[in-house]
């Protein structure tokens, strides 16, 4: 594609001649090949700008820039907002994928994944092919792709949406993150519908204050009203009635009446959540393997994004029945044997989350609810004590260990953890863990083996915070490390466990 063609709708001074053919997009020197474009956006720890040289030696055919490098023979284009430009220029490349799928946002603290499974599923049950871009992966058509980001960086995004679109795929449902919302890594992207489930403190490393973090939310819904579409919002979230003042043609989902889509009736138990769920085109009636009520708010989100979509009840229903896990989303083991006990995975990283997944565990456990968790490292601080309060409260006993320290010290980050905990005995490793207790165990394998060690019939163990992640992030070294592995191997490896069913794996 010829440049002068591709930066048509920029704002932008070119130094250079605009007739150059571009070939591809690299945000990465490395990744630069003849003929490309080099955008020089700023990243976590280097700015893009200081590998300008670099990535025009390698063949870029032209840079993206915020200002002028100097001896280089690539054209620039030099523009105030890279990352909005680079937008531009990606779905220009692409050919504005997003506008040949029907393409739902999904934006919120918690059950973002979860919401995209069960959207997924509804478009399945619908005999419509979707897409999915999130957390644990992207995947359409049988094809799965590792996620190194929740939404892709600006080009990568387009891309995928253009394989989708070329393949077939008709619908697709993508976790829009605050961090891509404000980096404009979507800001190009035609969003028939955009779904905000909640918003809860997490991420204030990155947008310093909560208000900061509810405005890069709201952006995907500014998007979506842009392409005249349809946006839904969770009104039991207090930023989400503030979001439905924002945005009144909203669709809202609530667990109470008033709302457009909500729940006539409903119950939680053994296992299962039954639902008869009104919404403005009748009723629906739900019956689904996922717990607890944060679940079934991500349930109504899912039936209010097919309602808007023109989805008919029964396909609805039927996607939701049909969807048995989420990966690392309360994912279940039953022990068997002479002690028969529950184990849970679940991704629960923030105070909410893992507020949420204990009141979801707390009603279902006949005995204790142990809890195995700890806070990730170079991230929000604030949240470590809440999570300990939170655990301490909710929990008969809570184990603190590691999750992914990543440059900080382990042992700093539990005690951080340590100092929600109020009241508590605190037992030292080899102790019996016996009443209303906490210990810490920083290695987590050693942890995981101690709550199992510990367990009792009709016991609950909850391991939180990693859920679907298959590594362990410790001074920038990443190793293999599954929790649900280890927590079936401790089972296993224990002999008063018994024959073991999971929901998953």
């Amino acid at each position: 594609m010829v440049l002068d063609t591709l930066i048509r709708a920029l704002d932008a001074r070119v130094v250079g001649r605009r007739d150059v053919e571009v070939c591809g997009i690299a945000y990465d020197s490395r990744a630069v090949a003849k003929g490309f474009l080099f955008a020089a956006i700023p990243g976590e720890h280097v700015d893009g700008h200081t590998f300008i040289v670099r990535a025009a030696e390698a063949g870029a055919s032209c840079v993206l820039a915020e200002r002028e490098t100097e001896g280089i023979a690539a054209t620039q284009v030099i523009v105030k907002d890279i990352r909005s430009a680079l937008s531009k220029v990606s779905a220009a490349f692409y050919g504005e994928p997003s506008k040949r799928l029907s393409l739902v946002g999904v934006t919120g603290t918690n059950g973002k994944t979860t919401t995209t499974y069960l959207i997924e599923s509804v478009f399945r049950a619908a005999n419509l092919n979707p897409g999915v871009i999130g957390t644990i992966n992207y995947r359409y058509n049988g094809k799965t792709f590792d996620a190194p980001h929740t939404t892709p960086q600006a080009p990568d995004l387009q891309r995928l949406l253009k394989e989708m679109a070329d393949a077939g795929v008709t619908h697709a449902v993508m976790e829009a993150s605050s961090h891509a919302l404000e980096q404009k890594r979507a800001g190009d992207c035609a969003f028939k519908v955009g779904i905000f489930t909640n918003l809860t403190l997490d991420h204030l490393d990155y947008h310093k204050t909560m208000d900061e973090y509810f405005s890069a939310k709201a952006m995907l819904f500014e998007l979506v009203k842009n392409n005249s579409g349809r946006t839904i919002v969770n009104i039991d979230d207090a930023w989400g009635r503030k979001l439905k003042e924002m945005y009144p043609a909203s669709i809202t989902v609530s667990l109470k009446d008033g709302a457009d889509i909500y729940p006539a009736r409903y119950s939680l138990k053994d296992g299962m959540t039954e639902a008869a769920v009104r919404t403005p085109s009748g009723d629906v009636t739900i019956s689904s393997h996922l717990v607890g009520e944060y679940n079934l708010q991500n349930i109504l989100a899912a039936i209010a994004a097919a309602y808007a979509l023109g989805i008919e009840g029964a396909r609805i229903s039927e996607g939701i029945s049909n969807l048995a896990r989420v990966p690392g989303r309360l994912e279940k083991i039953e022990a068997g044997g002479a002690r028969p006990f529950r184990a849970y995975v679940d991704y629960a990283h923030t105070s909410d989350a893992l507020e949420r997944a204990l009141n979801a565990l707390r009603p279902v456990s006949k005995g204790r609810v142990i809890t195995v968790f700890g806070c990730g490292g170079n991230r929000d601080r604030t949240k470590r004590p809440k999570m300990g309060g939170i655990s301490a409260r909710l929990s008969d006993v809570t184990i603190i260990t590691s999750d992914n320290p990543r440059d900080e010290d382990p042992i700093e980050i539990i005690k951080e953890i340590e100092a929600g905990i109020e009241g508590l005995a605190k037992k030292r490793p080899d102790e019996p863990l016996s009443g209303h207790c906490y210990a810490v165990i920083p290695d987590r394998t050693e942890a995981i083996w101690k709550a199992v060690s510990e367990v009792a019939s009709g016991d609950t163990i909850l391991v939180a915070g990693k859920g679907h992640e298959d590594y362990q992030i410790v001074k920038g070294r990443k190793g293999r490390f599954s929790d649900f592995e280890v927590l079936r191997s401790a089972i296993e490896g224990n002999d008063k466990a018994g024959p073991l069913r999971s929901n998953g794996h």
